[in-house]
């Protein structure tokens, strides 16, 4: 049987996970390390039984919070309520933080752990790491838990199709009622109805919000700028994009026009799934190249990736990009058929 390419399996599994719901999770930590937080999606629980609890949390090697949990070893996983929305965002960087402090967001009380928990999180299980392992660019983190604190009533915050979603109940037959608000919530199904901050942003989507200080730092930069936007619900203008990892900012090792060119094709390619959309409704791509010997080997590889598609194209020869070793820079516009 032939082996499915490595990047079109990857492709699919990304696709294939935005459809599956999860709750939307602020893990926190504090101790010798520092105070530090990151919003995750990958949680869920290992067992009841045992000397303790367990509860088993997914975090990217490469967020400022991990290796303050791998040193302080307790963290907090704060599963966020249904109007807690902003918070997810300046937790994932994609909403800029309060005076440039993520704990300004939201208020916190330290659960026994020390670790902070989030005031208003619908639930907040207080862990001690008992086991830590990296997985491709995750480690994987098994907590044992040492207290739990459950808000009174509500509803989860809930991620999906790569929006953020709320949980209602299934229409039909009256059920019985469950024991508790929590219950309660964890028994409704997951549905498309959007929360009352996705409504509001509606218009105009900002995708992967960040400050050109912090993707820049080696420049006196201070811009407040996004990777997409989706302008109606249809219209995904995307940043030029460039050789860059979209999660770390951090360049990819090579000088050679053809990796970089897939970088930044796959960057296009992540971002406008991000938005809603598929790589067919690209509909315009600029080209920036800073030697026009690379303009052959850039458009191969680029026409892997719009094969089929056949957007407008501009190309252009400039002196420079923002990095000296940046040989290509792509801009595109997708619009998401209604």
């Amino acid at each position: 049987m032939t082996e499915i390419p490595t990047d079109t399996l990857r492709q699919s599994f990304l696709a294939g996970m935005s459809r599956a719901a999860a709750t939307v999770n602020v893990v926190t930590t504090d101790g010798p390390a520092g105070r530090a937080g990151v919003t995750v999606s990958a949680m869920s629980s290992v067992s009841a039984d045992g000397d303790a609890p367990t509860m088993l949390v997914c975090v990217h090697h490469a967020a400022s919070a991990t290796p303050a949990i791998l040193e302080n070893r307790v963290f907090c996983i704060n599963v966020l309520a249904e109007d807690q929305s902003a918070i997810a965002e300046v937790f994932a960087r994609r909403l800029p933080a309060p005076g440039g402090d993520k704990f300004a967001a939201a208020s916190f009380r330290p659960g026994l752990t020390g670790a902070p928990m989030v005031g208003g999180a619908l639930v907040s299980f207080d862990c001690r790491l008992v086991s830590a392992e990296r997985v491709g660019t995750h480690h994987i983190l098994i907590g044992e838990v040492a207290e739990v604190a459950m808000a009174e009533e509500g509803k989860p915050l809930v991620y999906a199709a790569r929006a953020y979603r709320s949980a209602v109940p299934l229409a039909g037959p009256e059920v019985a009622k469950p024991a508790s608000p929590i219950a309660a919530s964890t028994a409704a199904a997951l549905t498309a109805a959007p929360t009352h901050d996705e409504t509001r942003a509606m218009a105009h989507t900002r995708i992967r919000p960040f400050n050109t200080r912090d993707t820049y730092p080696e420049q006196k930069l201070d811009n407040d700028l996004a990777q997409a936007v989706v302008a109606r619900g249809t219209t995904v203008f995307l940043r030029g994009q460039c050789p860059q990892d979209l999660d770390t900012s951090e360049d990819i090792a090579s000088a050679d026009p053809v990796a970089q060119t897939h970088k930044v094709m796959q960057n296009i390619r992540q971002l406008i799934e991000e938005a809603g959309g598929r790589m067919e409704h690209l509909v315009k791509v600029v080209v920036y190249l800073t030697d026009v010997r690379h303009r052959e080997a850039v458009y191969r590889t680029m026409g892997e990736y719009i094969q089929g598609v056949h957007p407008v194209s501009t190309g252009v020869t400039v002196t420079a990009l923002a990095r000296p070793g940046w040989l290509v820079e792509i801009d595109a516009t997708a619009v998401i058929p209604d």
